[in-house]
């Protein structure tokens, strides 16, 4: 999602005059219809097939639930527990209701919840609604605090949603009413009255309130990016992608960002004092945030699916340094020699005090998530330094293919080692990785740097012990 992940609907906009719309794929197991309230909450109604006993949401990586979610039907229980968010009933049923105050702010690893857009418009991240069933509590303590030992997935659900404004999911617009089948990780519906504007490479449902001067530019600097990422890739995306951004104002100091990719969709948020008017930092950090987005839809590309939190740094780290590319590959001469350096100074102290507590594959459990973007970084440019004959980008086309050709086709720890060996790394090499990854480092600015000299990127400290040069690569397409 942290400098997190944005969304992408998938497809051209189409307009559709139905009053509501069904998504394909059977039977639904379960129900669900959300709706504003006139006290300003918004009423979530479950019904279920068949009785229910155990219920866990699919995501519970937060407990933001339990300051914003009050169960309203007697005979179940709703809580905290294992580590997860839980519905338990006193006897089997088939519904529950809850009234829920809609979170708009940004959660940390994760979606957030609704984003609200300065023009009246509204994105709703249908997957916080799924769940999973379970036999019993006890059967929901036995995943360890893991969902992926659970024996069975999500529940096939359904959001019903009726709104006076139009609708937009999946690349279509809808008037009246929607239901729509959450699939993997569900996706966003916008409301709202912001048309949808058609680029080459994109269609954008873009805040009405973003200020002028990047109004002015965003469908330019997005075409760039995307022109240069398929450069470099080596294809074209299958579909074309459509991002929803959403404007949070000038109110913050400096500027933020935060969003998420889901299929070929990009969510993007963005606020903060900076953005009133143009300037070179908050260009380059929304130039870096929507290339590192973009990189991801091509991270899953043919079917690929990202691992969990303990793997985290591979796509993440990998989008950065292309992303950071990108930027520097704008610049010349010592403006992109500084904006480097100030890039990598800064992720080189982030991850060295990230691995004071412990290995980087551990990082999220010490909510230290954001030590997959920066430690992830700096191993993404070591893979690129060992491997002398092919380039990153080659290394991940080759990553995807090995991953699509599994039953499970997960980007993870296993599958990247093999593939740095099948493109000639050696055991040394993938283990100069290896260790930051796995082990607790006595000394992890030391492993750090090792990792990065052995890589021939060459870096160079000053007394402080502070990153202040290195060989880092700068891709730009033909």
């Amino acid at each position: 999602m942290p400098r997190p992940y944005l969304l992408l609907i998938i497809g051209l906009i189409s307009t559709s005059f139905m009053l509501s719309a069904t998504a394909q794929g059977g039977k639904a197991d379960a129900v669900v219809e959300i709706g504003p309230m006139e006290s300003g909450d918004w009423k979530v109604s479950y019904e279920f097939a068949e009785p229910q006993s155990a219920l866990a949401f699919a995501r519970s990586r937060n407990d933001y639930r339990s300051a914003t979610w009050t169960l309203e039907t007697e005979g179940a229980r709703f809580g905290r527990a294992f580590d997860f968010d839980v519905i338990i009933f006193d006897e089997p049923a088939k519904a529950v209701d809850f009234s829920i105050i809609p979170l708009t702010s940004a959660i940390e690893a994760d979606y957030t919840p609704f984003v609200t857009f300065s023009d009246g418009g509204l994105a709703i991240y249908e997957g916080q609604f799924s769940l999973i069933p379970f036999e019993d509590l006890d059967a929901i303590e036995a995943l360890e605090g893991d969902l992926d030992n659970a024996e069975t997935g999500p529940l096939a659900m359904d959001v019903k949603l009726t709104s006076d404004k139009p609708i937009i999911v999946d690349g279509d617009v809808h008037d009246g009413a929607l239901t729509h089948r959450i699939r993997g990780d569900g996706t966003y519906i916008y409301m709202g009255d912001s048309e949808t504007q058609t680029f080459d490479s994109f269609a954008v449902v873009l805040d009405q309130g973003l200020p002028d001067w990047l109004q002015a530019r965003f469908d330019s600097d997005l075409e760039t990016i995307f022109n240069q990422l398929e450069g470099l890739w080596g294809f074209e995306l299958k579909d074309k992608a459509t991002i929803l951004l959403a404007y949070k104002g000038t109110g913050g100091q400096g500027f933020s960002a935060t969003g998420g990719a889901l299929d070929n969709l990009l969510m993007m948020e963005v606020g903060g004092s900076e953005f009133s008017k143009a300037n070179f930092n908050a260009l380059s950090y929304l130039q870096w945030f929507f290339a590192h987005e973009a990189v991801h839809l091509f991270q899953t590309t043919g079917g690929a699916e990202f691992a969990g939190d303990s793997d985290a740094w591979i796509h993440e780290g990998a989008a950065n340094t292309m992303a950071y590319s990108f930027v520097a590959a704008q610049l010349e001469g010592e403006d992109r020699e500084k904006f480097l350096a100030g890039v990598y100074a800064n992720a080189f102290k982030e991850c060295a005090a990230a691995l004071e507590g412990g290995p980087l594959k551990d990082a999220a459990k010490r909510d230290s998530f954001s030590a997959n973007y920066s430690c992830g970084d700096l191993i993404a440019q070591a893979t690129d330094g060992f491997l002398k004959r092919k380039t990153l980008y080659e290394f991940w086309n080759r990553l995807l293919q090995n991953a699509v050709s599994l039953d499970q086709p997960q980007v993870n720890e296993s599958l990247y080692f093999t593939t740095m060996q099948l493109f000639g790394a050696t055991r040394a090499n993938r283990n100069k990785i290896r260790v930051i990854v796995e082990e607790e480092l006595d000394d992890p600015a030391e492993a750090l740097a090792d990792m990065l000299e052995s890589a021939g990127l060459e870096p160079e400290f000053d007394g402080k012990g502070n990153l202040v040069k290195m060989n880092w690569p700068v891709y730009a397409a033909e």
